[in-house]
């Protein structure tokens, strides 16, 4: 979002306030602001839950990585090794292996298909939106501010790159940071040491739960002294650290480490763009929610009363700095930053209102929260999915495909969820992982691209099918160029399969490529 939407979503929301000072008398507009932002909320949620619908019925990726993530799931479905040696028929993505873990008895009883795998991320989604709810009910003694809350993470569905529902481990990340934080901060040590556990599952679904983790750690130890939190670090050295370290095995396979540790661990780039990035975001989408928090942040310091979430707001930021490191990385790294400014941010204003502004009961809080609104809103209609049109056309690729006599890689792909098999079957953001980031070697790159060699080299005939131009890919696909002649542009007879709008546009399958290379002659098919 540029300046301009921003600076027009604020204006709105202070021309409705306004107008409601010119038709209401000055005693009623807090009631109808209250009136209006319980609206605003109620279809923010309601809105996100008919997406969310629409969503997982989708028949073809709405992330372009969801059919690899599902690959792992299968694997771990089937008993078979997660993480391992990479093969041109399957490459590990460098996440961490809990969501693929806890899939397994969804898809043994529904079906192991993207449908079941996505409804797996929508519990984790709407876990966290009531641990938002719980968090901010508990803080403010008010149920309201709770739904308010609420209503403004659903309305950040777009601007948290549209995630949260696609089979990927963010929503549960997000759910165990907020869980974890709000078992820490509970008075029962029973309790506290359960918020370390779900934390701890935080750092297994993605590693940045890491971060959530030592905070709650540093936290626990500040408040209770050494030897009263030697049992929460006991806890996370075993089925943290240790854990981890132990963890190769039948499950995992052999290359765990290479995958999730050293594959991740060499696309930090410390520069500039790093936190111009963080900072224009949060610029952007939540600047009143982040001041606020940060305020709520700056009063507790003052008063030597941190609690559980101040620290937690520090760990959500810190995420959302490594995740910048990595120039490749989507948006989706920054989603408990957001989140945990709504929370933050939204006990502020409501402690704010009644602190400062008793007089106005509520009213310049509430005016602050509706423009809070404002900067999340995004237009919901390109995120509605054709269903039925992307049923047709699914099934019409997958005939295309069958109808090609040679083996067809589709790298935008990898492998599809149902119909032929592809090969070789190496996704090109998983390939591309492994050779990308300044401290990569030649050995790997020289990997990267024996994963793609049966696509390089083919035995016989060989299509390629790509989203767009060979050339204008990442390598090592890239470099399949020299190698491949277009056959066929199918222009926008695919089109409805394309994923869900993010920063970087994958596109949609269009480009048919025929090999060069002896036995596969260049003159049609």
């Amino acid at each position: 979002m540029n300046a301009r939407i921003w600076l027009e979503h604020a204006l709105l929301a202070m021309a409705l306030a306004l107008a409601l000072a010119a038709v209401l008398e000055w005693s009623r507009i807090p009631g109808a602001l209250r009136a209006l932002l319980t609206i605003v909320a109620g279809a923010s949620i309601v809105g996100l839950i008919a997406l969310v619908v629409n969503h997982v019925r989708f028949p073809f990726n709405i992330d372009i990585m969801e059919s690899v993530v599902l690959q792992h799931a299968r694997r771990a479905l089937h008993g078979e090794p997660i993480y391992p040696t990479p093969t041109p028929q399957f490459v590990p993505l460098a996440y961490n292996a809990l969501l693929y873990i806890v899939a397994v008895p969804f898809l043994r009883i529904f079906g192991d298909t993207l449908t079941t795998l996505r409804m797996v991320s929508v519990i984790g989604l709407a876990a966290s939106a009531i641990a938002i709810f719980v968090l901010v009910r508990d803080a403010t003694r008010s149920g309201w501010w709770g739904i308010i809350a609420t209503g403004m993470f659903c309305a950040a569905y777009p601007v948290m790159d549209a995630y949260l529902d696609s089979a990927h481990s963010d929503a549960w990340l997000l759910c165990c940071a907020l869980w974890g934080t709000y078992l820490v901060g509970r008075s029962s040590r029973p309790a506290r040491i359960s918020g370390i556990f779900v934390l701890i599952a935080g750092f297994w679904f993605k590693q940045h739960g890491a971060v959530f983790t030592g905070v709650g750690l540093l936290y626990l130890t500040w408040r209770e002294g050494i030897r009263g939190s030697v049992v929460y670090w006991l806890c996370a050295a075993v089925f943290g650290g240790a854990l981890y370290i132990l963890a190769p095995g039948t499950l995992l396979g052999a290359d765990f480490h290479y995958f999730t540790w050293y594959v991740p661990g060499g696309w930090s780039e410390l520069s500039g763009r790093t936190f111009y990035r963080v900072t224009l975001y949060v610029a952007a989408y939540y600047p009143l929610l982040a001041l606020a928090a940060l305020a709520g942040v700056y009063r507790s310091v003052r008063a030597n009363r941190i609690g559980i979430l101040d620290a937690q707001l520090g760990a959500a930021f810190v995420t959302a700095i490594m995740g910048s490191l990595d120039p490749g990385s989507s948006y989706n790294v920054l989603i408990p930053m957001g989140a945990f400014c709504i929370v933050r941010g939204s006990i502020e204003l409501a402690q704010l209102s009644e602190r400062v502004f008793p007089r106005f009961r509520l009213h310049p809080a509430l005016i602050v929260t509706l423009m809070a609104f404002a900067t999340l809103f995004r237009d919901p209609r390109p995120y509605w999915l054709p269903v039925a049109a992307a049923r047709t056309a699914y099934a019409d690729l997958l005939d295309t495909v069958r109808a090609l006599p040679g083996t067809v890689y589709a790298p935008s792909v990898g492998q599809f969820v149902s119909g032929p098999m592809l090969y070789p079957a190496a996704h090109w953001i998983a390939v591309e992982d492994i050779m990308r980031g300044p401290r990569r070697s030649a050995a790997d790159s020289a990997l990267a691209r024996r994963l793609i060699d049966p696509a390089r080299h083919p035995k016989g005939v060989a299509f390629l099918i790509t989203n767009r131009p060979i050339a204008t890919l990442s390598a090592p696909v890239s470099e399949l160029a020299s190698s491949y002649t277009l056959v066929q542009d199918f222009g926008n007879r695919f089109a409805v399969l394309q994923p869900l709008p993010r920063p970087f546009n994958t596109g949609f399958p269009r480009y048919l490529y025929r090999s060069t290379s002896a036995g596969a002659p260049a003159n049609g098919h």
